[in-house]
């Protein structure tokens, strides 16, 4: 099933474990592990505390040099956690997928890993690749796919049979309770399924409108 509807690269996720007096020392831990071109900004932690109550932030940052663009990373102590919560770049807009993961990896395996093994701590790295299945059941998985191959691609569900196969795979969803997004449905269609963004773009918006009226039809009924 993997095979047949893909995988995607997605953000890396990163979460320490461990008891929390060891958690408590993870941040000194860290800066002493830094690499030159990386710091820990206290003065932004000291700044954000009132926010996050009980819950401990650290900030890392990194200089563009290297080939990765200068960036700041940001990790969220909570009891007997502590996991990356947001990486944002500090010279551009926007980074990409591939830069995200790239700055993840270097801080983790430069000083986030070294200090979690010396305190004890399990570090934990999400893979860069997640099959689809992570995100609908293997019959909302089939039932997708079908319509997707014998949709009409220039008129999405609006012939009668088209449509009758895309409701199929809403009702799939429903009942299995399925976690895909409206995000990944397009992505899944555009780079699987061989549709374009237009009607990539419709399919998802209906999506999202009929999940809701299931929903609601549930809760109401």
């Amino acid at each position: 099933m993997d095979n047949d509807l893909g995988s995607f690269l997605v953000f890396r996720e990163l979460t320490v474990r461990g008891h929390s007096p060891a958690l408590e020392r993870l941040g000194d831990v860290i800066q002493e592990n830094l690499p030159a071109h990386w710091l820990r900004d206290k003065t932004k932690e000291q700044e954000n505390t009132r926010m996050f109550g009980d819950r401990s932030l650290l900030v890392f940052e990194r200089d563009g040099s290297g080939g990765l663009p200068a960036s700041g990373v940001a990790m969220l102590t909570d009891g007997e956690k502590a996991e990356v919560v947001n990486i944002v770049p500090l010279e551009k807009s926007q980074l990409s997928v591939q830069e995200y993961n790239a700055v993840l990896v270097e801080l983790t395996t430069s000083a986030i890993q070294p200090a979690a093994v010396a305190l004890g701590l399990k570090c934990e790295l999400t893979d860069d690749l997640k099959p689809f299945t992570a995100w609908v059941s293997p019959a909302a998985g089939d039932a997708l796919r079908r319509f997707s191959i014998l949709a009409n691609h220039g008129t999405g569900s609006a012939h009668t049979l088209d449509r009758e196969r895309w409701f199929a795979f809403l009702l799939h969803c429903h009942q299995d309770r399925c976690e895909l997004d409206t995000d990944m449905l397009q992505r899944w269609l555009m780079e699987q399924g061989g549709w374009t963004f237009e009607r990539a773009s419709d399919l998802a918006i209906e999506y999202e409108f009929g999940r809701g009226l299931l929903k609601f039809a549930e809760q109401n009924a």
